[in-house]
């Protein structure tokens, strides 16, 4: 019998979360433009915004173990994570605080009411206006040391903390590929499509001081913010969601963790009560995670980040290039000016033997003792690498997947996606110049990314 008590004490000892074990700190500042830019997210809308509906900010949450191993992690709310800003934070992080390239995890909530983000010449030769041009490099200058900024902050605020896991469902995100059962146009729509796949799970991570008040609460959802098309500055609902979370419990820093919401979005959409209905419903969401059964997590911070090869399909040569550049502009109603401009870019790059063969696409893994497995990927990522690797992963640990993490590349198909075609497989890549693809990606993405996961976490 008093063996059996013994037992039963360990285990409740185990269940609970040890105060102390672990230091976390956080901060947040205010990324919005401070003069006219672009708005960024939306091929067809180029336009500077007219002024802010709600302010853009950059948060980040510090966590150290009981062994000073130190995890950062950063959200932003930012069309995109490119990779040159988190080349420029992670060194200014080894230099500053003398923290290794695998300890800084950058998320960015996708929202599509963010400023432009260019970097290379060959994006700033398309514009002929250098004020445009400087107002970029200003905005990408300021940025970098705002990111910065906050991580000293965070640091410098390290308190002992108990850090809890929980999770609950929200329900506004929608697949948004439907089939096309006409027999021209793309193969499929973005449309809503409730029989689609999709990811309900809003993962939650609460920071706890002694006293239970919460220092910061970390939570999570897979869908585009692209509830709004506005001329403004703005959030969108993952900003409402914020705003709503922090109302509620003064004096916490709240922080959106995009999922794998690439081919997801918020339904209805494209007005401001709708933006403020879906985060308003987030927030709810993660109330009921944090009244529900919550996970104490203990244990020791591991991580590891790494690159996987993703190849591409065959591109053209430059004749094939050349000669569809010489079809006269508007005579071929199949030959969109999007496609002209990614042929005229791939020609150029061609020419001065720029034009890549492969991308290094950045794959990160954390664990938070036994409890919480971590997953960060890259790119415009779809639902099906969060419930696949969720399905491959289960165990004791809770799994957490995040997508737009570290280097915002392109749109990242499954097999299934690719395969199937559309925006997100195929017409996508198009568009983008940082970087410049040139041609749709492989189909052995999907195994290069979740073997690269794998063998992280081994």
């Amino acid at each position: 019998m008093k063996t059996l008590r013994l037992l039963a004490l360990a285990m409740l000892a185990g269940a609970s979360p040890a105060f102390g074990q672990w230091k976390a700190g956080a901060s947040q500042i205010v990324i919005t433009p401070t003069e006219p830019m672009y708005l960024s997210g939306f091929a067809n809308r180029v336009v500077i915004a007219e002024g802010t509906g709600m302010d853009l900010r950059a948060k980040t949450l510090a966590i150290e173990d009981a062994k000073g191993t130190r995890l950062v992690m950063v959200t932003m709310d930012l069309v995109e994570v490119p990779k040159q800003i988190r080349d420029a934070v992670a060194a200014n992080m080894k230099t500053q605080f003398h923290l290794p390239n695998e300890a800084l995890l950058l998320n960015c909530s996708h929202t599509h009411c963010g400023p432009e983000l260019r970097f290379s010449e060959a994006e700033f030769a398309e514009l002929n206006d250098s004020l445009r041009k400087e107002r970029c490099l200003r905005y990408n200058a300021s940025l970098i040391a705002k990111i910065t900024q906050i991580i000293g902050e965070a640091l410098g605020r390290l308190e002992p903390v108990t850090l809890s896991y929980s999770h609950a469902r929200c329900g506004f995100a929608m697949n948004r590929r439907l089939k096309n059962d006409k027999p021209t146009g793309e193969p499929y729509l973005n449309s809503p499509n409730s029989d689609g796949p999709v990811d309900h799970d809003v993962p939650v991570l609460s920071v706890e001081r002694a006293d239970k008040s919460l220092i910061a609460i970390v939570f999570g959802y897979a869908c585009h913010n692209t509830t709004l098309s506005i001329k403004l500055w703005h959030a969108d609902y993952a900003g409402h969601a914020q705003k709503f979370i922090e109302e509620a419990h003064p004096n916490t820093i709240a922080l959106f963790m995009m999922g794998c919401g690439g081919d997801q979005n918020g339904y209805p959409r494209f007005a401001e009560r709708f933006s403020a209905l879906h985060g308003q419903s987030l927030a709810t969401a993660v109330e009921a995670a944090l009244g529900t059964k919550v996970r104490p997590v203990n244990g020791a911070l591991r991580m590891a980040y790494d690159t996987t090869r993703l190849d591409y399909q065959p591109a053209p040569g430059r004749e094939e290039l050349e000669k569809r550049l010489a079809i006269p502009k508007g005579s071929d109603p199949g030959y969109s000016i999007f496609m002209r401009d990614w042929d005229r870019r791939r020609l150029l790059a061609m020419e001065q033997g720029t034009l890549r063969d492969h991308y290094d696409y950045p794959v990160q893994v954390v664990r938070f003792g036994d409890d919480i497995t971590f997953v960060a990927l890259s790119g415009e990522t779809c639902v099906d690498y969060s419930l696949r690797l969720k399905r491959e992963l289960a165990g004791p640990a809770s799994v957490w997947i995040a997508g737009y993490c570290n280097d915002v590349l392109a749109y990242i198909p499954s097999k299934r996606v690719l395969n199937e075609g559309g925006y997100e497989a195929k017409t996508s890549i198009i568009y983008w110049s940082n970087p410049l693809h040139p041609s749709w990606l492989a189909e052995s993405l999907e195994e290069r990314i979740i073997g690269k996961t794998h063998e992280l976490l081994k």
